[in-house]
């Protein structure tokens, strides 16, 4: 864990430098920290946060809720205007005041709110993202729902509803699998792993960040692959303490999938 959480910051703060001019970046405003508060996004969130039980699914472990309130709710990316740089990059508003851009397999978390502004009165979108979109924005939408165009000091984005995300890999073929690894693990401090039987692997680091993985097992070694502008391989050393996991020196308790897709929902 180690690793990819050391990398997953160093290669945030390399984006945000290389991108400081993209989207509602020049003007320092991000989503807490404005003095206007929607008066709406609350209520409107407040009907979409209990979720009903769901089965865990590592493909839908991020997807958004379906909230008619929230125009923003589903996968986005930016296709004009200011920030097209990043096309490439997928954008998630959850339907639930949570956001996340993601690159590659790797996905970084922040806040979002919709409603209307108490100061002005007029629709207003509010989002804290490290890159790519943060700020507040003002906010048109497309008959059939399908774009959005946010304006900050005068620079507008367009943005494209995304149907069908590819950040989860495909389980791949014949993979090798200690099954004393397979299901969900628990740090205790904000840490989850999930080791799928199908070769694919899951991490979150305390609500921050998330990655997808294929993996394979040798020898107590877990050799990680997953896409972060380009291939990336990572090896784990692991063992077990009794009923207990230890992977890449941290002790990690098992818990259910569902436990700990409750406790990525809560973030």
């Amino acid at each position: 864990m180690k690793k990819i959480f050391t990398k997953s910051i160093i290669t945030t703060l390399v984006c945000s430098m290389l991108v400081v001019t993209a989207a509602g970046c020049s003007n320092g405003t991000n989503a807490e920290s404005s003095s206007s508060t929607p008066t709406e996004t609350q209520a409107t969130q407040a009907q979409t946060t209990t979720p009903e039980e769901v089965n865990f699914s590592l493909d839908a472990l991020h997807a958004p809720l379906e909230n008619p309130a929230d125009p923003f709710a589903g996968y986005w990316r930016i296709a004009e205007g200011a920030g097209s740089k990043l096309e490439s990059f997928t954008f998630l508003f959850n339907g639930k005041g949570g956001a996340s851009i993601i690159v590659g397999n790797m996905g970084y978390c922040g806040k979002y709110s919709v409603g209307t502004d108490e100061n002005t009165g007029e629709e207003a979108f509010k989002c804290q993202l490290m890159f790519g979109i943060n700020g507040e924005y003002s906010y048109t939408v497309a008959e059939d729902g399908k774009k959005i165009t946010i304006t900050n000091n005068g620079e507008d984005s367009v943005l494209e509803k995304v149907d069908n995300p590819t950040f989860v890999p495909s389980a791949p073929e014949n993979p090798q699998i200690d099954e004393k690894l397979v299901g969900a693990w628990d740090s205790g401090t904000g840490l989850y792993y999930y080791f799928g039987e199908d070769g694919r692997m899951y991490c979150n680091s305390y609500g921050t960040t998330f990655t997808y993985f294929t993996y394979n097992t040798k020898l107590n070694k877990v050799t990680a692959v997953y896409d972060m502008d380009g291939e990336q391989t990572d090896t784990y050393d692991y063992t077990f303490d009794g009923n207990d996991l230890v992977f890449d020196g941290m002790k990690y308790t098992q818990i259910t999938p569902e436990k700990m897709l409750s406790a990525i929902q809560s973030y």
